[in-house]
């Protein structure tokens, strides 16, 4: 029916359709989320997959190895992570809680070192009308909490001391709206975790005939080009993740093993846990050295702790940001490790938090369309100013 409407008002009928479809999905985005990650991943697969099949294997073959190993693999790490989160909660809920704990650890250093903690006191602000602080021998957690407290209270204002507790309350209000925002309740975040590796299973066997469907309805004199350039940026996207996954499960299998060797506690799940949590740049890897370096205080005290943890997260950091980065990431995008380095500072100076993470992905599909669309362009416009060679002179 609409192949006989006229050509106007056909591209009007077709807008309209595709607005409404865009309007429909938006209103049931909940349900389309498992099945849009549910894609990514089995696009991230899919190479993986061809692979399998070059050697002879069938298509369901390949993606059943693909999917045992990865539940069985996933499947021991988390028996492994819910038995020390286990010990980890109770240490949070025993008789003595982890303030209580700490505190003690704080005290013994004190006492430890008395002439450093002195050293540290001194350079606090003091009050003229304060009572007379306790010398460093004296001194317990509770006291040095306090000192600490005034100190930070001196140096601000009233209005900054407002302010920053206006930052904080909308801070801890947004982070709260973005969780709720991104999981919803806990049956719609349960029915992600459910559909989205049956999706996955599914695509990888109709991913193709997908993207064939697509194809079909493309400009055919454009078909070739933009068939060339989305399957380069695609490579690259899923390059991209792939490399960043296989990332931070090697920094979180080193921080691991470093924290093992250091002798804290639960190093298992707080070396994987550092490790993922660092897809959030900052943030992520702070929480979770921030986690080791207070497990580590319960048994080995403020010094020792120090030392244990800060190594491992040193190494680790060197190997993520010189090695691991440019490395996989910078050679599955095909940059240099300079650009790499350069997108990363200014992905994160223009767009934060968001922009050091999608820096990368962005960049190499920056260069890709640049080498397709206005590269072309520059270089045939400076061949016209190119000089001509002089014609043959005539016998």
């Amino acid at each position: 029916m609409i192949d006989r409407l006229s050509p106007r008002v056909r591209n009007v009928a077709l807008v309209t359709l595709f607005v409404l479809l865009a309007w429909f999905c938006w209103i049931v985005r909940s349900v389309l989320n498992p099945l849009i990650l549910g894609y990514l991943l089995a696009f991230i697969l899919h190479p993986l997959v061809l692979r399998l099949e070059k050697r002879g294997w069938t298509r369901r073959k390949a993606v059943n190895l693909i999917f045992g190993g990865s539940a069985l693999g996933v499947t021991l790490l988390c028996v492994g992570m819910f038995f020390q989160a286990q010990g980890l909660v109770t240490e949070f809920t025993g008789a003595e809680g982890l303030g209580t704990k700490v505190g003690a650890r704080v005290d013994e250093f004190i006492k430890a070192h008395p002439e450093k903690v002195q050293w540290a006191i001194d350079l606090l602000p003091q009050r003229d009308n304060a009572p007379n602080a306790p010398s460093a021998a004296e001194l317990r957690f509770e006291d040095l909490w306090l000192m600490l407290k005034d100190a930070w209270t001196d140096w601000l204002t009233e209005e900054q001391r407002s302010g920053v507790t206006d930052l904080g309350a909308k801070a801890g209000l947004g982070i709260w709206l973005f969780v709720q925002k991104v999981f919803g309740g806990m049956l719609e975040l349960f029915g992600l975790l459910l559909l989205w590796p049956i999706y996955t299973y599914f695509l990888l066997f109709e991913l193709e005939r997908i993207h064939t469907f697509l194809t079909r309805y493309l400009p055919y004199q454009d078909r070739d080009r933009i068939v060339r350039i989305t399957s380069q940026i695609g490579e690259v996207l899923a390059s991209f993740f792939r490399g960043r996954l296989l990332v931070c499960l090697i920094k979180g299998a080193f921080l691991a093993l470093g924290f093992w060797i250091g002798g804290v506690d639960y190093a298992l799940l707080l070396g994987l846990a550092s490790g993922f949590l660092s897809l959030i740049p900052f943030v992520g890897a702070a929480i979770g050295y921030t986690l080791a370096f207070l497990i580590a205080v319960l048994e080995f005290g403020v010094g020792d702790s120090l030392l244990r943890t800060g190594i491992a997260i040193l190494l680790a950091e060197a190997l993520e940001n010189y090695l691991l980065i440019p490395k996989i990431i910078g050679d599955s995008l095909g940059l240099h490790p300079i650009v790499v380095i350069f997108a990363i500072m200014a992905g994160g100076a223009s767009m934060g938090m968001f922009g050091l993470l999608m820096a990368l992905p962005i960049t190499a599909s920056l260069v890709i369309l640049c080498r397709e669309f206005l590269l072309p362009v520059l270089a045939q416009m400076a061949d016209k100013e190119a000089p001509r060679p002089p014609k043959p002179a005539r016998g």
